[in-house]
């Protein structure tokens, strides 16, 4: 794919994609109600991460696409690119396989789940602190302050090329495995096991469950989680493949799955927005003149 049509692509969906997080972070952000319900407060984090990775990582490789050359040409910027871009990506993955998890939760032990104090602390929120938290400390441990190996950055490729602790196995496999494989195998078996679960129950009649707000959230993980295993899947796969069979497998093909895994944080909104139907109406009372307000000419004859 050349340059030119990539950084016209992250250009044109980039403004879209930064109005429309303003406008659902302010939603959740003002309305009390919404932001202090359990089953929010992942979609708020996730947003949040979501806004300062379209602020501060996605304008560095739209830089790249159009000078096509890094810019500016230091150690620092690479490092801090390389930190960047690997932490935002590693901290949604574990946050969309957080929330696919919290999902059994929320629907099937409601009642019982967060009404002790310590139950919430362990089921919610010291897991939302591990995701937010551990790929940036990661990161910034084997990239930024790097005790392993010195990375001779190329600033003539994209991202100035790959840190150094690719080259120590043991690091580079950890990270593959842990930071990669697991948390996009959790959403994937996360999601089907969930709607396995919700088909069962209900056919079988088994426990009083309300269908109606249920299937909303159903649909409404099932929704953003496929956003991240449409384009996440492919690129782990193939990574699997080039790792344990063949190291040349869909070589050619790599970087570009790798550049459409941009478009996660890019239709995030969009598709966040789309899972909120009242949020959507409001939009468009806003936007567009209600028809019941619009004053008609009468002609008579």
């Amino acid at each position: 794919m050349e340059y030119e049509v990539q950084f016209i692509l992250l250009l044109t969906f980039l403004i879209p994609a930064v109005i429309l997080s303003i406008v659902v972070l302010v939603h959740f952000l003002s309305n009390r109600e919404v932001r202090n319900k359990a089953p929010n407060q992942g979609w708020v984090i996730l947003l949040i991460l979501n806004f300062f990775q379209l602020m501060l990582n996605i304008p560095m490789p739209l830089n790249y696409y159009y000078s096509n050359r890094t810019g500016p040409g230091t150690n620092a910027y690479c490092t801090w690119w390389t930190w960047c871009e690997f932490s935002f990506n590693s901290t949604g993955l574990f946050l969309m396989a957080w929330i696919s998890i919290e999902r059994h939760v929320f629907i099937f032990q409601l009642n019982n789940g967060f009404q002790q104090k310590w139950k919430k602390w362990i089921l919610h929120i010291l897991p939302l602190i591990f995701c937010v938290f551990w790929a940036p400390s990661l990161f910034f441990v084997i990239v930024v302050i790097s005790p392993f190996c010195t990375t001779s950055w190329d600033f003539n490729t994209f991202a100035c090329g790959p840190p150094c602790y690719y080259s120590i196995m043991f690091l580079n496999q950890f990270d593959f495995v842990f930071d990669l494989l697991l948390p996009v195998f959790i959403i994937m078996s996360a999601n089907v096991a969930l709607v396995l679960r919700v088909v069962y129950r209900k056919v079988s009649r088994q426990h009083v469950i309300q269908w109606r707000r249920h299937r909303k959230m159903v649909l409404q993980l099932w929704i953003v989680s496929s956003l991240y295993i449409a384009f996440w899947f492919p690129v782990t796969i193939t990574l699997l493949i080039q790792n344990t069979v063949s190291p040349s497998f869909m070589a050619d093909q790599l970087q570009t799955m790798q550049f459409l895994v941009y478009f996660i944080p890019l239709l995030l909104p969009v598709i966040c927005l789309s899972t909120f139907p009242k949020l959507v109406k409001k939009i468009k009372t806003f936007i567009l003149p209600l028809q019941s307000n619009t004053v008609g000419v009468v002609v008579l004859r």
